[in-house]
């Protein structure tokens, strides 16, 4: 396998989850494997955090990883969104991922094959054998916002519902299984906080549930309505409607242009992460 490019490492551990790469708000197109796979993995933004990941030796080759490498051209338009809001230039971490997956299976390495579990196929009934994985490549994209009082966490499974229908069955398998499950808009992450910037496969907003992180106000009402005791707190839930995110000595972290998110956050382990993605 290719060596870590220590100048290719810094450009991708610097990406802060602003997702500006999920929209085009340049009118220059979006990043093709992204539009057409949704998981973070296939955007530029989950490319930067599996270099990284692959370089500390998080996450195997997997049979994944490899078809997330393989979608990439090299287009380029990555580089022009990235750079017109954070300064990086992605483009070259986008080919260190490809030369290092592409020479370790020169080098004769075979991708890891992720078993199939019974919780996995039980979700794949519900949502379409595409839209529910527990490939590493995918997962540890999932795992992790760039905020200094909070440590990697990586779920088990990651689901991308298509409909109503789909989010309460698979809620309701969750609790059959007795998994713990958040739920997620396909936003920036970044200081602990989530903030829808694009339309998501799963088009609507969610209320508020137990144990669920969501973003954007419920249908009912104002973000205002999310602070309201009845609706978080009872729930053992934090509304965070401003900057900072809603933490303990939450004043050392500045989240900018994410003022005007909408978060809501429940601290607890996760084992499956219920993302409504892009289309």
């Amino acid at each position: 396998m290719a060596p870590v490019d220590d100048e290719v490492l810094k450009t991708a551990s610097q990406c802060r989850h602003y997702a500006m790469c999920k929209i085009d708000y340049l009118g220059t197109g979006l990043c093709p494997p992204g539009k057409k796979h949704h998981y973070v993995s296939y955007y530029p933004q989950g490319r930067m955090d599996l270099y990284a990941a692959l370089a500390a030796g998080l996450i195997p080759v997997t049979d994944e990883l490899v078809r997330i490498v393989e979608t990439c051209t090299l287009c380029g338009v990555c580089d022009l969104q990235c750079h017109f809001v954070t300064g990086l230039r992605p483009l070259r971490v986008m080919k260190a991922l490809k030369d290092r997956v592409e020479d370790y299976l020169k080098a004769g390495g075979i991708p890891v094959s992720v078993a199939l579990d019974e919780p996995l196929r039980r979700l794949r009934a519900i949502v379409g054998g595409e839209w529910a994985t527990n490939d590493p490549a995918v997962l540890v994209t999932y795992a992790n916002d760039p905020f200094p009082l909070a440590d990697m966490l990586m779920p088990r499974y990651v689901v991308l519902p298509g409909s109503r229908e789909e989010v309460a069955a698979v809620v309701r398998l969750a609790g059959e299984l007795g998994l713990p499950y958040a739920v997620r808009g396909n936003g920036g992450a970044s200081s602990g906080r989530l903030q829808r910037r694009d339309r998501p496969r799963y088009a609507e907003d969610e209320g508020i549930s137990p144990s669920i992180r969501t973003t954007g106000p419920p249908p009912s009402g104002p973000a205002s309505h999310l602070s309201s005791p009845a609706r978080s707190l009872s729930h053992g839930l934090r509304a965070n409607t401003a900057e900072p995110a809603a933490t303990v000595c939450g004043n050392i972290v500045c989240t900018g242009t994410f003022s005007h998110g909408r978060t809501l956050m429940a601290p607890r382990p996760t084992d499956l992460l219920i993302w409504n993605s892009s289309t």
